[in-house]
């Protein structure tokens, strides 16, 4: 979904520009379908990171030997923080929605609401992911993380160390 979401955003941007410089006159609808695009498509990224435990990682911590507690304290923590933000998201995003849906866009008459949907939406997914990645992180053996990203390409005489080369 992220990619056809990028590839909208791609395509109404190339559109615009083409229309703008070949035919001097340029489309409303393709800055309003990209920015929609865009909204959503970061609302389901957010969410992806989260669920990889790629957001915001404080790692100073994981080299103090011997000490376990402090580190799931520490997730716990967060996760606690991070769920009640979320959760606060979903709440007031839902309950921003009925206006939103009163209003039309100018450019392609859509209902704001639709747009405004992807706050809630994805805060939701990024709270059930944000519980998952604590759960996982909570319970994994010490010095293993449960929550690497798969790497696409990775030759052997390079070590990753957090996403750093």
């Amino acid at each position: 979904m992220g990619v056809t979401l990028l590839g909208v955003v791609v395509l109404a941007v190339s559109w615009q520009v083409i229309s703008r410089y070949v035919t001097a006159s340029s489309a409303s609808w393709t800055v309003e379908l990209a920015s929609y695009s865009f909204v959503w498509l970061s609302m389901i990224a957010i969410a992806l990171g989260v669920r990889r435990g790629r957001h915001m990682v404080l790692d100073i911590w994981e080299y103090v030997p011997y000490k376990r507690w402090l580190m799931r304290t520490l997730e716990t923590v967060t996760a606690i923080i991070v769920v009640a933000v979320l959760a606060a998201l979903v709440w007031y995003g839902f309950e921003a929605l009925p206006p939103s849906f009163r209003r039309s866009s100018p450019g392609l008459g859509v209902s704001f609401g639709w747009v405004a949907l992807a706050v809630p939406v994805g805060a939701a997914f990024s709270l059930i992911f944000a519980i998952e990645a604590w759960w996982k992180l909570f319970h994994a053996p010490q010095g293993v993380d449960p929550l690497t990203a798969p790497v696409l390409y990775q030759p052997d005489d390079v070590i990753i160390i957090k996403g750093e080369v």
